[in-house]
């Protein structure tokens, strides 16, 4: 059953659209009419619809604003345009703001319409599969660099408009490479990929973490009241990481080092934020590792603790 939003105000159009659906035999379309974009947007974000066939001319919107406005409200959701008007560069600007495709009402028959959807709902999943590889980790599933910077822009712009402080975590794992080198890349692998679970069973399901390459990964934590808040987190990671790995036959026993800079303490821009991270992190492993160092903005000292503080 492949469930649809019919955005439509003309009930005679509304009523084709639905006739020629109910004439297709090898999917079931149900169909949820509204005859207003308001009417719809309630609707969507109310249920789950596999896709939204939407005229641009509605008594309360009109043109492009109303692909907008839909993908706004549910943008994982493909939109088939619906028009009166055989109009080509209206065609490709709606593609252009997100539309899967563009139909002019009364062009094709049932099979002609029913595919044109079927197509649209594919079409978004392949769009939105390429979206995960580009800012995905491939390996631990976690975001990558581009997305973590992206991210750390947005949480920088929140920390600051709610008066709000949060923690750059830099994390590097101790004796890492010594896997690698003794046990294989694809032990090292799947010991990359515990990792990874275990970073994210260590934060809150609101904070960010993302492998930014080889043995390194960052946090972001927003939300925080202070370095309290993120020394509860920072011992939990280096005891966590600190606890034994089982790969396959292999008991194996790593550690982590972590640097950490608060902003807006460190008031300086993102690749200040994550070199002064680095360079607390480095710090912590210079101690031994299984560590965690902060960051002392200018006119205060660092600290480094190992996880066993009381």
């Amino acid at each position: 059953m492949i469930k649809l939003l019919l955005v439509e105000d003309n009930a005679v159009d509304a009523q084709l659209t639905q006739d020629l659906l109910a004439e297709w035999s090898l999917n079931q379309f149900e169909i949820t009419h509204a005859s207003t974009l308001s009417d719809g947007l309630v609707k969507l974000s109310r249920g789950r619809f596999d896709a939204v066939l939407l005229d641009l001319s509605l008594p309360d919107t009109h043109g492009l604003s109303t692909v907008t406005q839909v993908l706004a409200t549910s943008p994982d959701v493909p939109v088939v345009v619906l028009s009166g008007h055989d109009d080509h560069p209206l065609a490709l600007q709606a593609l252009q703001h997100g539309a899967q495709d563009y139909l002019v009402k009364g062009d094709g028959g049932t099979e002609f319409l029913a595919r044109s959807i079927l197509y649209a709902i594919e079409r978004k999943k392949a769009q939105e599969r390429l979206t995960y590889l580009a800012q995905h980790d491939q390996l631990t599933g976690l975001i990558n660099r581009p997305l973590f910077r992206d991210r750390l822009v947005h949480a920088m712009a929140r920390s600051k408009r709610k008066d709000q402080p949060l923690a750059v975590m830099l994390l590097d794992l101790d004796r890492f490479k010594a896997v690698n080198d003794t046990l294989g890349h694809d032990v090292g692998d799947q010991l990359l990929k515990e990792v990874s679970k275990r970073l994210l069973d260590s934060v809150r399901e609101v904070d960010t973490v993302a492998r930014m390459g080889g043995d390194e990964f960052t946090a972001i934590l927003e939300g925080i009241s202070g370095e309290d808040d993120v020394l509860v987190v920072a011992k939990r990671i280096v005891e966590s990481i600190g606890s034994p790995f089982q790969i396959g036959p292999h008991h194996l026993s790593i550690g982590v080092s972590i640097g950490i800079t608060l902003y807006p303490s460190d008031d300086d821009n993102i690749d200040e934020l994550l070199r002064h991270a680095d360079k607390a992190m480095y710090a912590a492993k210079q101690q031994g590792g299984g560590r965690f160092h902060f960051h002392a903005p200018a006119g205060r000292s660092a600290s480094s603790e190992p996880a066993s503080r009381p």
